[in-house]
């Protein structure tokens, strides 16, 4: 991971925590992005903004950081506007690993969470649509909210998904639906 991304990032998070206006947070949340490794140009694109012929890549342009955008919406997968909390927010990223075959419990998200594919197939079910998604290695979404949906691993290999929440300092972004028992 560049430095120099580790650093914007982490200096657009400590801004983010004090001052965490909605455009700020998504810079943070970009940078963030960013820096699990999804940017980058191919080396054609680096030798075009260095100036070069296409298919060589100087040695300016292969030692300069590049961002490149990989996902911009206002949207979830459902199609519904994103939900940042107001006032005071802190930022949560954790790494969710599915075993191949695994299934996650069924839950819903009071607020915007945002995940990042790093390996594998995921598949995320939508309960209250019933829609059906995959999500391959390298893929960005923003997850539906407050509908109830699981993810699961297809295919022959397990699913490590990056999860980045904006939440209320403190408060959890996860709820899981409670089982119904049948007697």
């Amino acid at each position: 991971m560049p430095s120099l991304l580790t650093d914007q990032a982490n200096q657009l998070m400590s801004i983010a925590t004090t001052n965490p206006g909605p455009m700020v947070l998504r810079a943070a949340l970009a940078i963030a992005l960013c820096a699990l490794g999804g940017c980058g140009p191919s080396g054609d694109d680096k030798a075009n903004q260095a100036g070069a012929r296409p298919g060589v890549v100087s040695a300016a342009a292969a030692s300069s950081p590049t961002v490149t955008p990989i996902l911009r919406t206002g949207h979830t997968i459902s199609d519904q506007p994103l939900k940042l909390p107001p006032g005071a927010a802190e930022m949560v990223a954790v790494a969710v690993d599915i075993p191949a075959g695994g299934t996650l419990p069924i839950h819903k998200h009071p607020w915007s969470r945002f995940f990042y594919v790093e390996r594998g197939t995921l598949r995320v079910v939508n309960h209250d649509t019933g829609a059906s998604m995959d999500f391959k290695t390298g893929q960005v979404q923003a997850e539906a909210i407050g509908q109830w949906h699981a993810g699961s691993a297809v295919g022959p290999d397990p699913v490590r998904v990056i999860v980045i929440d904006l939440v209320p300092t403190g408060v959890d972004n996860t709820i899981m639906k409670p089982i119904t028992q049948s007697r």
